[in-house]
């Protein structure tokens, strides 16, 4: 038996942020927590989260478990309720069942081992910024109006966010200076560009962070790194690099 009790706000963001790149996954449940990794279908991106057992009203898991499970349709549920009621899941062996007052639920298990769970990547680029999650969705935000790439390049003293349209005059740009930034690690200039569609996804997705960090290299993977839920949880997304820079 496996029951745990959250609010509903939690496990929302938990939910969205797989459903960037992915319908269902495997889940693990661990004594100290809850986490999932993801790729999506096309192998561009990939998603690693972590929720700690502090974040939830009730935690009784017993030893460890992974399930399979329909995000999808779990989030479907979700969106019944405010975000502030408690969610009551149990898993009796054979389904997942969520309970909201008199409402329930019940969810079918896919085999865990059907489901990709990739191995995320331990090395990173050595050029690292940590922003306002803000800022840089508003660099994303305003490069969707014009194209569907979006290149992130750093210097000594500046992070840039910017795109180009199908002419030289349709441009926007987005300038985070070092001064801007709450921490500003730099190694060498570096430039890549990436698909747009995934990042504005994974940032929408983000509910209870102001900031995020980012690791680039030259036409090397970006690795976005932010926590969550007060501390109680972390995510590490990861987009493969566009053959062509703009």
């Amino acid at each position: 038996m496996l029951q745990i009790k959250v609010d509903a706000k939690t496990i929302r963001e938990f939910s969205n942020i797989i459903l960037t790149l992915v319908q269902e996954a495997r889940v693990d449940f661990r004594p100290d927590g809850i986490s999932a990794k993801v790729m999506d279908p096309a192998r561009v991106a990939m998603i690693s989260v972590e929720v700690k057992r502090e974040a939830f009203q009730e935690y009784d898991v017993n030893g460890e478990d992974s399930l399979g499970l329909d995000i999808e349709k779990m989030r479907n549920f979700l969106k019944l309720t405010a975000s502030t009621e408690i969610i009551d899941f149990k898993y009796d062996g054979k389904k997942i069942s969520m309970k909201l007052g008199n409402l329930s639920a019940g969810i079918p298990i896919i085999d865990p081992s059907a489901l990709t769970t990739p191995k995320i990547p331990t090395i990173e680029p050595q050029d690292k910024i940590v922003v306002s999650l803000d800022i840089l969705a508003q660099g994303i935000k305003a490069a969707e109006g014009i194209s569907e790439v979006v290149t992130f390049s750093v210097k000594s003293d500046e992070l840039r966010v910017y795109a180009k349209g199908e002419t030289d005059s349709e441009t926007t740009e987005m300038t985070i200076p070092k001064g801007l930034a709450k921490e500003f690690i730099f190694s060498s200039d570096a430039k890549s560009s990436f698909a747009l569609e995934y990042l504005t996804k994974f940032l929408r997705s983000l509910e209870s962070t102001d900031e995020i960090s980012i690791a680039i290299g030259n036409d090397y993977p970006l690795r976005m790194e932010a926590p969550i839920m007060n501390g109680k949880g972390k995510v590490i997304f990861l987009i493969a690099p566009r053959i062509e820079n703009i």
